[in-house]
């Protein structure tokens, strides 16, 4: 299914970058061949010494604070009133059945199975919440609205008048629970509000930590990277990325049903030219990027074990239910060297930190 296509391209981003390298260095395969293959294309700048001011993200109390919030959350009750009328703020539990002209149309009906919306914010069209209120749990009545002009949720029914026969269920009323050792001890494995505080802060400090180290080693790298020089790109290998990509879009569009320029002006682009130029600042970014890494790699000897990354791709096609790379490839944009030039990034990354210089920030 090709949402699912879509959904798997972003889940191996962010797994490609998260992959790391390390062991002797050898040849891993074919893939390897990218190492030296754009040097003639950039002169690099100084990327030994580079200058950095190290990442501090402190945990703050208002961190804490919200971690207590979601503890209260999870422990929160819902409670149901009958014996008032509902008013603007209530969580109110109802049943509804659509009608257009007397005839009902899908996705209009609640099956008699309630659904729980808050007055005032609903997200419901028109004026469906503010003719809940004054109802009293027990009513039925109608609602009547009319469908906006343009409505993508179901273009059949925009610009219409509905009737919805709705029933009131209930007025629904969270009930929070008092933030105490109690609390803590049932729904953690803490048993103290104290305990509980530490151990938070302590998972909050440790990702700060990995957080912090990634922006620094981008930072680093972004900084070798506006030193370079770069004296042309390899147009061929540029415009069929574009390409691929653009039909990525259209495959895109084609699995939500609709056509392009609907799908362009969902993500803010006013026409193809602007989804071609936005496309083609995105690849010369990742070809500079390939091409500074790579071409430090070749300067430095940098290279992968091929052990190490056969071990990186089987996890990674056994992670995402891929049964080889052939069909990783057809299911996301990424090809067996974009893992390879993932994991030699890291490693490159790692030498130019360990050649960087940390300059703390003035206070």
């Amino acid at each position: 299914m090709k949402i699912k296509k879509i959904a798997n391209v972003l889940i191996i981003a962010m797994c490609l970058t998260l992959l790391s390298g390390c062991g002797d260095k050898a040849e891993s395969g074919e893939v390897s061949s990218i190492i030296g293959k754009y040097s003639k294309y950039v002169t690099l700048g100084e990327y030994k010494g580079v200058k950095y001011t190290p990442s501090h993200t402190e945990v703050t109390d208002e961190d804490i604070q919200n971690d207590i919030n979601s503890l209260i959350y999870q422990g929160t009750t819902k409670d149901e009133v009958t014996d008032r009328a509902a008013t603007w703020g209530d969580a109110v539990n109802i049943d509804y059945v659509g009608s257009i002209d007397g005839v009902e149309f899908d996705g209009g009906n609640t099956q008699g199975a309630g659904t729980e919306i808050t007055l005032g914010s609903s997200g419901y069209i028109d004026n469906f919440d503010e003719q809940i209120v004054g109802h009293t749990p027990g009513d039925t009545f109608d609602v009547n609205v009319t469908f906006p002009d343009e409505y993508p949720n179901n273009p059949d029914l925009a610009g219409k008048p509905a009737v919805f026969k709705t029933t009131l269920n209930a007025v629904v009323i969270s009930i929070e629970p008092e933030y105490n050792d109690e609390l803590v001890a049932s729904l953690t494995d803490c048993k103290t509000t104290k305990e509980f505080e530490d151990q938070k802060r302590a998972e909050h400090e440790e990702q700060n930590s990995a957080t912090d180290a990634n922006t620094d080693n981008e930072n680093i790298l972004q900084s070798v990277i506006d030193a370079s020089t770069f004296k042309e790109f390899p147009e061929q290998e540029v415009q069929e990325t574009i390409d691929e990509q653009i039909a990525y879009f259209q495959d895109l569009a084609d699995s939500n049903g609709m056509d392009v320029e609907t799908l362009m002006m969902y993500y803010g682009f006013q026409s193809s030219d602007d989804l071609q130029d936005y496309l083609k600042e995105n690849v010369l970014d990742e070809f500079r990027r390939k091409m500074v890494v790579t071409t430090i790699a070749e300067v430095e000897g940098i290279k992968l074990d091929e052990t190490e990354y056969k071990e990186k791709v089987d996890e990674l096609l056994a992670n995402y239910n891929y049964k080889d790379i052939a069909e990783f490839e057809a299911n996301t944009m990424y090809k067996e060297e974009d893992i390879y030039l993932s994991l030699l990034e890291q490693k490159v990354v790692e030498f130019l930190k360990e050649n960087a210089v940390a300059e703390e920030a003035e206070e």
